[in-house]
């Protein structure tokens, strides 16, 4: 009986006991849980520092997961801005080749286009003047004609000189076709002078002659 009693009440002591322990191991357990914790805060920080993007481990937490994809998303927005910046600046670039380019051509046109109005301005008077040159030389093959007597020739010569200048009247200035028109008035006179009074013929080719000479540019 009395050993049970002794039992019973070391029971009782080491139950006392184990309860006003449980506490201060508690605690130390606690301790030592606190610290593993900031070791383990102290590293992931250190990672984190090292590389905002490091691969993930097969058991990473989700705030380890949300920390890599905002700092993958930040990558990407970088890139992305960078990239749209560049195609930018190229795009830039690009028009302004293009209106340099434009531009050139559009001066290089104008030089041709002027050039060729040049020359065919050239041309016509070029050609202009040849047909008024030929048209005095035929006035004074009428007029010699009339001194050789071939009256016949000569009054050919004045139907082909009409018909001369009015091949070259389009292409002749306003004040040049005055003159023209007084010339071929003349010539009609010259056309009947022929048969009534050739001193008045000469005269009056020897005139013509003269006055063509105005019409040369």
């Amino acid at each position: 009986m009395k050993g049970a009693i002794v039992a019973v009440i070391a029971a009782i002591v080491l139950a006392v006991a184990g309860i006003l322990g449980f506490p201060v191991l508690m605690d130390k357990h606690i301790a030592g849980l606190r610290q593993d914790v900031q070791d383990l805060q102290q590293r992931l920080q250190k990672r984190e520092d090292e590389s905002k993007v490091a691969p993930l481990a097969l058991d990473a937490d989700a705030q380890k997961i949300i920390k890599a994809v905002n700092a993958l998303a930040l990558q990407v927005d970088t890139i992305e801005n960078s990239r749209k910046k560049d195609i930018s600046m190229q795009n830039e670039t690009i028009q302004q080749q293009k209106a340099a380019t434009d531009e050139a051509f559009k001066k290089q046109t104008e030089i041709i286009d002027k050039n060729h109005s040049d020359m065919q301005s050239q041309v016509q008077l070029t050609r202009f003047n040849a047909a008024v040159e030929d048209i005095r030389q035929h006035v004074l093959k009428a007029r010699m004609e009339v001194i050789a007597k071939n009256l016949g020739t000569a009054r050919t010569e004045i139907d082909f000189i009409d018909e001369l200048f009015s091949t070259v009247y389009p292409s002749a200035r306003d004040e040049q076709k005055q003159i023209m028109d007084e010339l071929k008035s003349s010539l009609k006179k010259a056309k009947t002078e022929i048969d009534t009074d050739l001193p008045a013929f000469i005269n009056r080719m020897n005139a013509v002659w003269h006055e063509t000479g105005r019409l040369l540019r």
